[in-house]
C-alpha cells in the first residue's frame, strides 16, 4: 500500500469514535450495531462491505480482541462529500444519556491514577445499555491514554480461558520463556513485580473466561490485591457474576471488586439518543413524533437495548423509502431525497417483524422460522435441557443438528451452510455467536427466553419431538 493511501485510510479511520469500536457481536451487522453508528446511511456498496468482510476475517485474530491502535484524531473526515475538521473536541462527547456512568468511570480512575493506587471494577449490564461505548469513551481521554498503559481484551476471541495470559503478554510485550500457559503467567507477575507504568487492563465479555474451578478469574482479580500500578475492570452482562461465579472475592475486602451497573435503556432516554443522532445528521424531522414515541417505549419495555433500537430505526428508514419510490426509480435518486418521513403504521411493521419472537413459529406464514433454523433452535434447546453442556459451540451444534435432521430424513446443512443459517437467527435476535480459533469453535448463546421458546416450539408435534430425542446427544 503506497504511503499517500495509507495516510489516506488512517484520516478516515481517526474520524471513528473509539467507543464505536465494540467487537462483542461478532460480524452482526443488523443486531450489534454501536450507538453511535449513522442510521440514516442505509446504502453499501457491495464491493465495499465484501473487502470489508474479507479484511475482517484477516484482522480478526490480531486486532478485534486487543487492544486497539491509538490514532491521532487531528485528521480530516469526509461527509457528503465535504471535508472538514474534526477537532478532538467534537470526537470525544460522551455518550447521550449514559454521563452519570461516564462520571462515575472518570472519578474513578483519576482517583487510582493520582494516588498510583491498584484496584478492580466490575462493570455489568444488558447488551446495548452503553457499557463498551462509554468505557472507550473513557480510555480515548488525553489523561487516561497518556498515563495508563492500556489494554483491552476481548474476552470472546480467546480460544480457552487460560488462553488470556498469552494475550495479555502480547498486548505488555513482556517476553516469555514460551506460549504455555505457565510460561506466560509466571511472565505477567514478574513483570507486575517490577516497577511499571500505571496499567488499566480492561477484560471485555469477562465471563468468556468462565473455567471449572474459576482459577483463571479468581488470579485476574487477585492481581490488583497482589500487585502495585494495576487497575483491572471486567466487563460482563450479569450483574451477580462476581458474587455467584467468585463467592471468594467476597470473603476479603482486599479482593472484593467495585461494581457498576448500566441499567436498560428508558423510553426518554432512548428519545433523546435518536434526537441527538438526528440533529447531528440535520435530519430532525425523519421521524414524526408519535412514531419515534412508539419506537422508544417498545424497545424500552421489552430489553431497552439502543443497538437494537438502532437498527430498527435504520431498518424503518429503508421501508419508508421503499415505500415512497417506486421500483422503477433509481437507488441514487432515491437516497439522496431527504424528505421522507417515518410514520406510526412503518414503525409497527418494523417491530412487528422483529418482535413477533417465538409466536412466530406458530404459524405456517411465509415469514416465519424455515424449516432449518427451527431444527437449529431445537438442538440447542435440546442441548441445554437434556445435555450435559453448559457451552455450545459451533461444532457440537452442527453433530447434534444433523442427528436430528436424519433421523427425520431432512438432507441437513453442511458447516457452511448452518453458519449462515445462525446468522440469520442471530439478526432477528434469536441467537449470539462469539468468536473462536475456528467455525467450530465459535460459542453460541440463545438469546430468548429458554422457557417462551421451548413452550413454542412444541407447539409443532415434530419440534416436540426433537426435544426429547435424547438419541442425537453426544454420548
Amino acid at each position: 500500500m503506497c504511503i499517500k493511501h495509507r495516510e489516506k485510510m488512517a484520516g478516515v479511520q481517526a474520524t471513528i469514535p473509539f467507543r464505536s469500536r465494540k467487537k462483542v457481536y461478532v460480524d452482526d451487522e443488523d443486531v450489534g450495531s454501536n450507538e453511535n453508528k449513522d442510521i440514516l446511511n442505509i446504502r453499501k456498496s457491495s464491493d465495499r462491505k465484501l473487502k470489508r468482510h474479507i479484511e475482517h476475517d484477516l484482522k480478526r485474530e490480531t486486532d478485534d480482541d486487543c487492544t486497539p491502535v491509538k490514532i491521532s484524531r487531528k485528521d480530516t473526515m469526509v461527509k457528503n462529500g465535504k471535508s472538514r475538521n474534526v477537532s478532538e473536541e467534537e470526537n470525544l462527547k460522551p455518550l447521550t444519556s449514559r454521563e452519570t456512568e461516564i462520571e462515575w468511570l472518570d472519578t474513578f480512575l483519576t482517583e487510582h491514577l493520582e494516588k498510583e493506587q491498584s484496584a478492580s471494577l466490575y462493570v455489568s449490564g444488558q447488551p446495548g445499555t452503553g457499557k463498551t461505548a462509554s468505557l472507550s469513551y473513557i480510555l480515548n481521554l488525553p489523561k487516561f491514554r497518556e498515563c495508563y498503559k492500556q489494554v483491552y481484551i476481548n474476552c470472546t476471541m480467546m480460544k480457552s480461558a487460560a488462553s488470556i495470559y498469552n494475550r495479555i503478554c502480547k498486548e505488555l510485550q513482556v517476553p516469555t520463556s514460551g506460549t504455555t500457559e505457565k510460561a506466560c503467567f509466571n511472565a505477567i507477575e514478574k513483570y507486575l513485580k517490577k516497577k511499571h507504568k500505571m496499567i488499566l487492563l480492561v477484560l471485555d465479555e469477562i465471563d468468556q473466561l468462565d473455567s471449572k474451578r474459576q482459577s483463571v478469574l479468581y488470579t485476574i482479580f487477585e492481581w490488583p490485591a497482589l500487585f502495585s500500578r494495576v487497575v483491572l475492570v471486567g466487563v460482563a452482562n450479569a450483574l451477580d457474576l462476581t458474587q455467584r461465579a467468585l463467592p471468594r472475592l467476597q470473603a476479603r475486602c482486599s479482593l472484593r471488586p467495585l461494581t457498576l451497573h448500566f441499567a436498560p435503556y428508558t423510553k426518554q432516554q432512548i428519545i433523546n439518543i435518536f434526537t441527538n443522532v438526528l440533529a447531528n445528521e440535520d435530519k430532525t424531522n425523519v421521524f414524526s413524533p408519535v412514531a419515534l414515541q412508539m419506537l422508544a417505549a417498545k424497545i424500552s419495555a421489552i430489553s431497552g437495548d439502543m443497538r437494537r433500537a438502532l437498527d430498527i430505526g435504520r431498518r424503518v428508514i429503508e421501508l419508508a423509502r421503499r415505500t415512497k419510490f417506486s421500483d422503477n426509480q433509481s437507488i441514487d435518486s432515491m437516497m439522496k431525497d431527504s424528505s421522507v418521513t417515518v410514520e406510526l403504521k412503518q414503525v409497527l411493521e418494523v417491530l412487528n417483524d422483529v418482535y413477533g419472537g417465538s409466536r412466530k413459529i406458530e404459524t405456517d406464514a411465509e415469514d416465519g422460522f424455515p424449516l432449518q433454523q427451527k431444527l437449529i433452535l431445537c438442538s440447542i434447546m435440546l442441548m441445554l435441557t437434556k445435555g450435559k453442556v453448559k457451552e455450545i459451540v459451533m461444532g457440537k451444534l452442527h453433530d447434534v443438528y444433523k442427528k436430528v435432521a436424519n433421523a427425520r430424513n431432512i438432507m441437513p446443512l453442511d458447516m457452511c451452510e448452518m453458519c449462515a443459517a445462525c446468522a440469520l437467527l442471530e439478526a432477528r435476535g434469536a441467537l449470539r455467536v462469539g468468536g473462536g480459533a475456528s467455525a467450530r469453535a465459535r460459542r453460541v448463546r440463545l438469546q430468548w427466553d429458554h422457557a417462551e421458546l421451548c413452550a413454542a416450539l412444541r407447539d409443532k408435534p415434530l419440534l416436540s419431538a426433537i426435544l426429547d430425542d435424547v438419541s442425537c446427544l453426544p454420548s
